[in-house]
């Protein structure tokens, strides 16, 4: 009983230290966005270009790369068939969501009589390393990094577990709003909660498939194509600048709710589907930077083989 008590101590120490370094780690990226952006200003990249994103992105997909090798995660990072394939699987009607604005968006572009970018084709191109840099730095941040230092403090039992996923999407959907610009009236603000709410069901959805498989490729492979389908008409079609605006006033703005209000709609369901695995399959896991302890009951326990069938 002392033995059990005094490893449950020791890694709970561990777990609170894990947490600290990858806060250490999340400052080092921030310092590496914050170094690309005043590169592209010092190249006279204009701000908000396709360029000048491009190279924010790229540091900011290689500093959270970085920071999951020096924390203990290589593993997380290494290219898997099996794990592309179980992300499209379950989160398939992701993509179909953002084929189906795409296009909404297409058809649009096309009535209004609206001329297709003289460079669209370099566009085209652009907008898909842009994306592809999109999805590595946010899940490595958040699936990887973060998701992992949460676990190693809360994963000890199934319940901390699931309370990590929580967390690590409530972080994930604010990520994706200002609060101090976002919630100025009441218009605003319920846009800004939809999208909150939006961005918070896809990483459950997210979550529970990198518990399940330990990589991240399906995961930044999946989340850069949803984000490229929807971006092809502003970027590509129209060639005009990139913004990061989830808010807008007056007419828009209702348009943008109803909009959320949709994609919820079809959200939801794959992230109950995807809670409920998880809750079936016991998950305990306290993630890739901690130790394992093979016959502690605070042990790092995997998540369960990606070839045994999940909870319907």
């Amino acid at each position: 009983m002392t033995t059990d008590l005094t490893t449950t101590k020791k890694l709970n120490r561990k777990g609170w230290k894990v947490l600290f370094l990858a806060l250490l780690a999340i400052i080092g990226t921030i310092v590496a966005q914050v170094i690309g952006y005043i590169v592209a200003l010092g190249l006279h990249i204009p701000e908000n270009s396709l360029a000048f994103t491009t190279v924010v992105q790229m540091l900011s997909a290689g500093s959270a790369a970085l920071a999951m090798v020096v924390l203990g995660g290589a593993a997380w990072l290494r290219p898997s068939k099996k794990d592309v394939r179980e992300m499209f699987r379950i989160g398939w009607p992701i993509i179909a969501v953002s084929a189906a604005i795409l296009l909404f968006a297409g058809v649009s572009f096309v009535v209004e009589g609206s001329s297709v970018a003289s460079d669209w084709l370099s566009n085209l191109a652009i907008t898909a390393v842009i994306c592809l840099g999109i999805g590595v730095a946010e899940e490595v941040m958040y699936r990887g990094v973060l998701l992992n230092a949460v676990l190693a403090v809360t994963g000890r039992s199934h319940r901390g577990t699931m309370v990590g996923v929580v967390i690590i999407s409530i972080l994930f959907g604010f990520a994706h709003v200002s609060v101090i610009t976002d919630f100025a009236d009441p218009l605003l603000a319920t846009q800004a909660i939809l999208k909150i709410i939006q961005t918070g069901l896809f990483s459950i959805l997210m979550c529970s498939v990198v518990l399940r498989t330990h990589r991240l490729g399906g995961a930044a492979l999946f989340h850069g194509l949803s984000d490229f389908l929807i971006m092809i008409p502003t970027l590509v079609m129209a060639g005009e600048q990139l913004t990061t605006n989830y808010v807008s006033a007056g007419d828009e703005g209702v348009t943008t709710i109803v909009a959320y209000l949709v994609i919820i709609a079809f959200y939801l369901p794959l992230a109950i589907k995807a809670w409920r695995r998880m809750h079936h399959e016991q998950v305990t896991y306290r993630g890739a930077f901690m130790e394992h302890a093979s016959t502690h009951k605070d042990a790092v326990l995997p998540a369960p083989p990606m070839d045994q069938p999940t909870a319907a």
